[in-house]
């Protein structure tokens, strides 16, 4: 608290609010005019404006709403003025004291719960193009906060809270990765909430995590060995499945297809033999990304085992689909079914859960074998429809031609390894 003289020559008292309310949204601080240029007559003003509100701002309620406060400190002030000693007390000005309701009328609800922004948030999210996983993930992990924080309503969510919560994160034994997904969720609720005037900051921003000093490989996706490789393709259970799960799991292993996006192609999408198109034209069919949506070339060994003559069947058929997969589920997901076959097949060649890799592994091992042969990141970015980073060729740069791609796609080979009998 201290006193101060406007340009005006007007003496003011000014009182700043700890930082804990400024973290809810309250102002950064009080300014009262003292209404005289005299400077013995202010500093008696001052004590008493300043005995006054003090006790106002120390006593602020956990619920108390920025509205009601102004309106409180507004008929505060204007007994005080009553009491200052003025030639015409007419001529006083009076501070309009605005109900929370005025005040606030261009605003949403004051003190929304957590729990209700949120089921706003999902409903928002629920028109836009996003993924039913998508937004289930999100609701997930935003409650998984919800329900970790002591504060109820989003204005009382300060970056001490966001601190807190990070640090719950660290001690549940998530991987970095995980953890950053979370915080990312959270953030953007609060970022929404920001632009909805429920607060007036994001305290998620900022918030650091910084990486484990480990530098072992634990957290990485596992990728399919070749003697894993070898003992999956060779096996009486892999040969007796049908043409449409080998197709798929060989685009992915070739091509560094997501599961989803294997499952999901049309018979359209293989155009002329030279290139898979991963798009979301087709009904049902999604992408992850804007970077997702790509022409991938056509391995030479995936044509050597008959691919095109699959296709040509299929299309004289009048079919739309590449595959007989379909989406499944609340979440709509392409590849549910594929997944499910795979751990199956998995369990009985015995390779144990937990300790295996995946359908998703498969792209990854197409990733990695790319990484070995020291294929430029720009060059696996295009391919398995993930965003370049780097400003040169991201922001200036053009796509890679199909007969660049193909060149170093053509390094892929599992040889005996992965040997595939239709």
């Amino acid at each position: 608290m201290y006193l101060f003289r406007a340009t005006n020559c007007t003496y003011y008292t000014r009182i700043c609010l700890p930082k804990a309310l400024k973290d809810r949204g309250f102002s950064f601080d009080i300014k009262v005019s003292l209404l005289t240029k005299c400077r013995a007559e202010a500093v008696e003003r001052n004590l008493e404006v300043a005995r006054t509100l003090r006790p106002l701002v120390s006593s602020v309620r956990p619920d108390e709403t920025v509205a009601d406060f102004k309106h409180l400190v507004d008929e505060t002030i204007n007994q005080i003025r009553i009491g200052f000693t003025s030639p015409d007390k007419a001529t006083v000005p009076i501070r309009i004291a605005s109900k929370a309701s005025d005040v606030e009328a261009s605003k949403s609800p004051p003190g929304i719960t957590l729990s209700e922004a949120l089921s706003q948030f999902i409903a928002s999210k629920e028109k836009e193009s996003v993924r039913p996983l998508t937004v289930k993930q999100l609701k997930q992990r935003i409650k998984h906060f919800i329900i970790s924080t002591k504060a109820t309503t989003v204005s009382q969510v300060t970056s001490a809270e966001a601190l807190v919560y990070r640090d719950v994160l660290l001690g549940e034994e998530r991987s970095y990765k995980t953890n950053k997904e979370y915080l990312a969720a959270v953030s953007q609720f609060f970022k929404w909430c920001k632009l909805m005037r429920y607060t007036t900051a994001n305290p998620f921003t900022d918030i650091p995590l910084a990486k484990s000093s480990c530098t072992g490989t634990g957290s990485a996706r596992q990728r399919w060995q070749k003697h894993e490789l070898k003992r999956l393709f060779q096996s009486a259970e892999f040969k007796a499945k049908d043409a449409a799960f080998k197709w798929v799991t060989l685009l992915m292993l070739f091509h560094g297809l997501r599961p989803s996006e294997a499952c999901q192609l049309r018979v359209d999408d293989i155009d002329g033999m030279t290139c898979i198109r991963v798009s979301s034209e087709g009904g049902g069919q999604r992408v992850k990304t804007d970077s997702s949506y790509r022409l991938v070339p056509v391995h030479t060994k995936i044509l050597s085992w008959g691919f095109q003559d699959y296709v040509s069947e299929l299309k004289q058929a009048g079919q739309t689909q590449l595959f007989s997969y379909i989406p499944l589920g609340e979440n709509k997901d392409w590849s549910r079914q594929y997944c499910q076959q795979l751990a199956r097949l998995q369990n009985k060649i015995g390779m144990k859960a937990g300790q295996r890799p995946t359908a998703y592994s498969f792209r990854h091992t197409f990733v990695d074998e790319l990484k070995q042969q020291e294929v430029d990141e720009n060059i696996v970015a295009q391919l398995v429809g993930h965003k370049n980073q780097k400003i040169t060729f991201g922001r200036y740069g053009k796509k890679y031609k199909l007969s660049v791609l193909k060149k170093y796609l053509e390094l892929i080979n599992y040889g005996a390894d992965c040997t595939v009998d239709f």
